[in-house]
């Protein structure tokens, strides 16, 4: 079962233009306070809607494929930092039991819609695998919030022939040394990143706090960077991590014709930083890039995607 949260505080897209939302209503990514966390929860058992399928061994002929994929799933969301993860019972949303829960918690069902494979041997063998899982995101009512498509398409050569997948049954013990289950993996990946990354899903927020003079207490800042770096009120308890690059945003407002919302804040990046110290509740940045129009100033909001790349390939 999902473990419930307390009720998460809305954040206006990082960069209004370009923000792509989770939901399929107009809605905006969610912030995690100080202290809080979200509940993602699996339904079990993950489908497998194709015909391929993988035995556990010839002593256990039924299909361990979506057992393996449950498996891997939960693993992944449990990694996330702030993030309970748990699993959901049966695929009709009608008899899941919900208990009580916070109305930001999640409940992600993954399905695999296609799955291929194709091997030519010339000087060795070339194989090719093309896999589609289906995403549902649902909302702790029940309500199906979004849903799409994962593709992952890829190809590898083998110097030597290579027979892995052409005897069948397909074993798993075979399967798993083959290049088709990391690419299911991939596709998992995609589909929780799709969840609960970027601009589509949770966010964990702190503010430039100080800048700063000493880094540890007893190392001093050089001259040359005391106007580049800041201290954050985000650290290893937030899961920020040294080299993890984060977003500076301030917000801007302006006013409208329309009554019902007669102004509109747009928090804009402004700064990127990079993270070079950090413990517990607190770390040290250092400015990467900066608006000359904007530059940093205390009080304005960092932010680091909760699941995903920080480093030099984050996209804020």
């Amino acid at each position: 079962m999902i473990i419930s949260c307390r009720v998460l505080h809305k954040f206006k897209a990082l960069a209004a233009a370009a923000a792509v939302f989770l939901f399929s209503a107009p809605a905006s990514a969610v912030v995690l306070d100080y202290g809080e966390s979200i509940g993602v929860g699996l339904v079990t058992p993950v489908e497998n809607n194709t015909g391929f399928r993988v035995w556990g061994s010839k002593y256990y002929p039924g299909d361990v494929l979506p057992l393996k994929m449950e498996e891997y799933m939960l693993r992944r969301i449990r990694a996330i930092p702030r993030v309970h993860a748990g699993s959901v019972q049966g695929l009709d949303p009608d008899y899941w039991e919900m208990n009580t829960r916070s109305p930001r918690d999640l409940i992600v069902r993954i399905g695999l819609e296609e799955f291929s494979f194709k091997k030519t041997d010339t000087f060795g063998s070339k194989v090719r695998w093309d896999v589609a899982l289906r995403l549902y995101v649902y909302d702790s009512s029940k309500r199906l919030i979004y849903d799409t498509m994962v593709e992952e398409r890829g190809q590898r050569h083998y110097p030597f022939y290579s027979d892995v997948m052409e005897h069948t049954p397909v074993y798993w013990e075979m399967f798993e040394k083959s290049p088709c289950w990391p690419a299911i993996r991939h596709a998992m990946d995609e589909a929780l990143q799709d969840v609960v990354g970027g601009y589509n899903g949770y966010r964990i927020v702190g503010r430039i706090a100080a800048k700063a003079e000493r880094v540890d207490g007893s190392l001093t800042v050089p001259e040359n960077k005391r106007d580049k770096l800041y201290h954050i009120n985000l650290g290893m308890e937030d899961s920020i991590r040294v080299g993890d690059l984060l977003a500076v945003t301030r917000s801007s407002s302006v006013r409208t014709i329309t009554p019902e919302t007669p102004e509109m804040h747009f928090p804009q990046v402004t700064a990127r930083v990079r993270v070079v110290f950090v413990k517990g509740r607190d770390g040290v940045v250092e400015i990467v890039k900066e608006s000359k129009d904007a530059p940093i100033q205390l009080g304005d909001a960092v932010s680091a995607p909760l699941f995903g790349r920080r480093g030099g390939g984050a996209k804020f």
